[in-house]
């Protein structure tokens, strides 16, 4: 299959560019439609779709326009603050992906992101697909909908739904934007002036030797490695059909050049949708296929921390062209390495040079993705159908870093010489340490295939509507491998940056080579609806799932269940009349839902604490096999249950007017698997994963929207959601009540786990003023190591001591609600639309700011608003201050963002042979109101690339320790259709 699957998909695609109708009705794209139009679309909930009039779950959905009304590298970043129930936390990062919460974050370590569904295909996430390319994204957001998938549900489905050709003449479209992207809201750096004051009093308050206060240098570190982004794209596409085939064909290209020097993203995106008739309709094949390109240069975030704490006297190259080093005179104070006789240096701080680091860093990333799927559908009888669908995805990464070793350590001080370095490397003939340089070579490879059958029922007796749907499904994922290579003193031209190249005779390569253990599912399923008189309406789902994954624990299935109602209040006698109320309904249900993404078998075995300590070669091929040994207590872990009670309204009102929704939901994660730390007295040498605590999500959306319009021919729409979500640990399992987290990095922790409390809650000491005086501190020793100038701790426990004891609960980083505002307007020619977002609720901890090793810069408010003195300040430290986790540096996370405005006129039927040709600009993040002090509120909640945040709960996520900072974004764009 796996040998002939794309071959076959791209043999049909050349046959004809053809596509049918997807299994929902075609969606209306206009922002003032009137709700009866929208009551009347489908909506897809997984093998199948039903008109959203008649659901009985809880599902957001959004269409075309939507999705590409804001410039976004993946789709879902444009719909932030657009789904209610969807909490959706944005990157800046070139080619970076968003987080997606679906109500609530129940898992402490599986998978946060939602399953994803494009076109029927279960796939890993849609980075790879053109927001163009999109005509709507259903999100199932309840256990009722989501169940459908059970083990893979517990985080909500996004099912995607890309264009197809419609019927008619062949439809050309060009759409295109270029926009410039700067930064916003950033941090104000300490200068010269004031660094010497603040580094001058540190020194004198430690008793070291002062600077002096007349120095050469004044850098500011931001302008010198921050420039001014770009990005552009253009896509073509061409769509129509025929009696029997409708074909959709289209490419994008796409690019983005960061606000980090050197920083690119490039991707390339083709897709071709195809969809026959046969039979006289009675056999319908679809097809789908799409290849993405990309290619990536990367740049180290960390040169932004760099550019944060560096001190703004180093420059960055010294005047003979070396580069610049926070080294200075110690005799004559001034910041240069250069001594005279009897004289000495000292440094600033411990941090490199970020441009340099810029310059030295040489990373490419070139990924394929091949992805696609066939469908054929044959009607047996009326109402009776038979769908089989075939589906796979295959991912190639080449990966490639070369490191100039020889002029890194040089730049890292001026003093240093090649001469040196060649005497090193002479007497240390085989020590990579001092190879010249190191080229790395990283190659991944991987495939997932699916196969699913199923047979569709749908009929209408009467008042009676039966809709089933029962089928089996089959998937493998994770199949491939992965190469490492790192060799040594390849030439330096980019040309001769391969393996062969380099010096193999005195530096032994280091490989390392394994093939992915995959995982298979196995699955059956079944849905039955039924309504009366398109009134009373109940849905049952019941899904069995096998996973190879837990093999080893004897946990291969689980029963996934659910079951909903809904009372359609509108069609009953007493409303059919009503010219206030035209819908209500009142839905509710119940559902039961899986969490598979944990490591795989991690929780029962472990390698080795040495690197190759528990493998061994075997067989005629001598393969390197990993083995490994029992490494935890966890014997017994399977996957996450989910269950969730929810209970919702929709309505429309004054003849579709008004129209909104209301939600309440309980959804509680039973067995939450965490990374467990080790305590000094286990007998397991490393952390290990466990079911650990019981996990509770309670909430609320409310979704509302009210359009109109004038005689005049004013068109508007004024929409908003509201999500509320209050996130609790309810019990943690014995032996792991306590266990800590949220690291410093400097042997200080900030996170606790216990019961009653939200999930990563913040566990610190409570900040209680300034130590004024030496004589204040003397009388309440509450920390022996307390200067004036240090904050004050409240002794909680009133036992004359400050430690762990006196700690107190105070939050977390998840926000308890979010919202958004969009307001679309129309009038003649012109159309405008505004849109916001905000959230809040949640905390952040100030790492950049207080974790400090000393001699890091620090911003003009810390400078301004320091303690200076007995009776300067009862609330901010001085310039040298403790590093203690305290709640001096947990800091609010509100904040409202107007995400979006776009300005727009429409040349329609101005020249003859153009239907539409439309011209914007558009502004997005023109500004955000927050009253925290670092780079951004917005901090992602996943392991992305380049930021020092991890999935880990009760690891660093929502603790700032990057100063990546917010983009505002201008662009003018053109949409053409001919």
């Amino acid at each position: 299959m796996k040998k002939y699957f794309f071959p076959l998909l791209i043999l049909g695609s050349l046959y004809v560019n053809a596509q049918v109708t997807n299994d929902s009705i075609p969606v209306e794209e206009d922002p003032f439609a009137s709700d009866s139009i929208i009551l009347n679309q489908a909506v897809v909930i997984g093998y199948g779709s039903v008109k959203k009039s008649d659901l009985t779950s809880a599902v957001s959905s959004a269409n075309a326009k939507d999705i590409t009304q804001i410039a976004s590298t993946t789709a879902m970043q444009s719909l932030q603050g657009k789904l209610a129930g969807v909490n959706i936390i944005n990157t800046d990062t070139p080619g970076g992906t968003p987080t997606v919460l679906v109500r609530g974050m129940g898992t402490a370590l599986g998978g946060k992101a939602p399953l994803y569904v494009v076109d029927g295909l279960i796939v890993p996430n849609i980075a790879n697909i053109s927001p163009s390319d999109i005509e709507k994204i259903d999100v199932l957001k309840d256990a009722a909908s989501s169940a459908i998938y059970g083990v893979r549900g517990a985080n909500g489905v996004v099912v995607i739904t890309t264009k197809r050709g419609k019927t008619g003449k062949l439809k050309v479209n060009y759409d295109t934007y270029f926009g410039v992207r700067s930064t916003m809201n950033m941090v104000d750096m300490a200068n010269a002036d004031q660094y010497i004051t603040y580094f001058n009093e540190q020194r004198a308050a430690l008793g070291g030797t002062p600077i002096s206060t007349t120095q050469r240098y004044n850098t500011n570190w931001f302008d010198q490695v921050l420039q001014t982004g770009q990005m552009v794209s253009n896509n073509v596409a061409l769509s129509g059909a025929t009696e029997n085939v409708n074909y959709m064909f289209s490419i994008n290209n796409f690019e983005e050049k960061g606000i980090i020097q050197g920083n690119n993203f490039k991707r390339t995106t083709v897709r071709n949708n195809n969809d026959y008739k046969l039979l006289d309709g009675k056999l319908k094949i679809k097809q789908n296929v799409s290849a993405t390109f990309s290619r990536e240069i990367p740049k180290p975030y960390g040169v932004l921390d760099m550019a944060y704490r560096q001190s703004p006297l180093v420059p960055v190259k010294y005047d003979n062209g070396r580069w610049g080093a926070p080294i200075f005179n110690r005799t004559t104070g001034e910041a240069t390495y250069i001594t005279q006789p009897g004289q000495s240096t000292d440094t600033f701080n411990s941090h490199g040079n970020p441009v340099s680091s810029l310059f030295y860093d040489n990373q490419k990333t070139n990924t394929t993705v091949l992805q696609g799927n066939i469908e054929a559908e044959l009607r047996l009888a009326k109402g009776l159908t038979v769908t089989s669908r075939a589906g796979a995805t295959k991912f190639w990464s080449k990966y490639r870093e070369f490191s100039p070793i020889k002029d890194r350590w040089i730049a890292a001080n001026p003093s240093r010489t090649a001469g040196e370095f060649e005497a090193q490397k002479s007497a240390n003939q085989k020590s990579v340490t001092w190879a010249d340089n190191s080229l790395n070579l990283n190659n991944i490879e991987t495939f997932r295939w699916s196969w699913e059958n199923f047979v569709s029922f749908d009929r209408k007796f009467g008042k009676h509507s039966i809709n089933a749907v029962v089928g089996v499904s089959g998937e493998k994922v994770g199949i491939g491998q992965f190469s490492d290579l790192t060799v040594y003193d390849v030439p330096v031209q980019e040309q001769y940056w391969a393996a062969n190249h380099a010096d193999l005779a005195r530096y032994t390569p280091i490989t390392k080579q394994n093939n992915y253990t995959p995982v298979a599912y196995a699955s059956y399923f079944g849905r039955l609806q039924y309504n009366y008189d398109n009134k009373y309406y109940v849905s049952g789902i019941l899904r069995r799932d096998g996973s190879s994954q837990f093999k080893l624990n004897n946990q291969y299935w689980g029963t996934f269940p659910s079951a909903s109602v809904a009372w359609n209040i509108s069609n009953e006698d007493f409303l059919k009349d009503s010219n206030t109320i035209s819908f209500l309904k009142l839905r509710g249900g119940w559902g039961r839902l899986g969490n598979a993404e944990i490591p795989f078998n991690y929780t029962t075995f472990d390698r080795g604490p040495g690197s190759e300590s528990y493998n061994y070669v075997f067989g005629p091929g001598q393969d390197l096999i990993f083995g490994a040994y029992l490494g935890a207590p966890a014997v017994n872990v399977s996957w996450e249950i989910v269950e969730e009670w929810t209970t919702g309204l929709d309505f429309e009102l004054f003849r579709g007017k008004l129209t909104g929704n209301f939600d309440y939901y309980n959804k509680t994660t039973k067995n939450a698997i965490i990374n467990v730390k080790q305590v000094l007295s286990s007998p397991y040498e490393k952390d290990f994963y466990d079911h650990a605590a019981k996990i509770e999500n309670k909430g609320f959306e409310i979704g509302l929207n009210y359009s109109d319009q004038t005689s005049g021919g004013f068109r508007y729409s004024i929409g908003g959601n509201f999500n509320y979500n209050v996130n609790k640990v309810v019990s943690v399992k014995p032996g792991y009540e306590g266990m800590t987290g949220g690291s410093l990095g400097n042997g200080q922790i900030a996170k606790r786990l216990e019961a009653g409390q939200p999930l990563g809650s913040f566990w610190l000491l409570e900040a209680d003023g300034v130590w004024q005086t030496q004589e204040e501190i003397d009388n309440n020793p509450h920390l022996s190591s307390a200067r004036p100038g240090h904050l004050r701790y409240k002794d909680v426990n009133g036992d004359g001591v400050i430690d762990d004891r006196d700690k107190k609960f105070m939050g977390s980083y998840i926000p308890k609600f979010n919202y958004g505002i969009n307001i679309n307007m129309e009038y003649k020619n012109f159309d405008l639309n505004i849109s916001g977002y905000g959230a809040g609720g949640n905390k952040i901890y100030n790492g950049i700011k207080n974790t400090r090793l000393g001699g890091e810069n620090i911003t003009v408010d810390t400078f301004n608003s320091r303690w200076t003195g007995p009776g300067t300040s009862n609330t901010n430290p001085g310039s040298e201050r403790d590093q203690v986790a305290s709640s001096y540096y947990l800091e609010k996370g509100d904040y409202f963002r107007l995400s979006n405005i776009t300005l727009g006129y429409n040349f329609r039927d101005k020249i003859d042979f153009i239907k539409n040709l439309r011209f914007y600009v558009s502004a997005q993040n023109v500004f955000i109101i927050t009253k925290y002090s670092g780079f951004t509120p917005e901090l992602t909640l996943d392991n992305v690339k380049g930021k020092r945040y991890d999935a880990n709960p009760y690891g660093t996520t929502g603790m700032d320790f990057s100063a990546y900072p917010n983009v505002r974004t201008f662009l003018v764009g053109l949409n053409v259709e001919f």
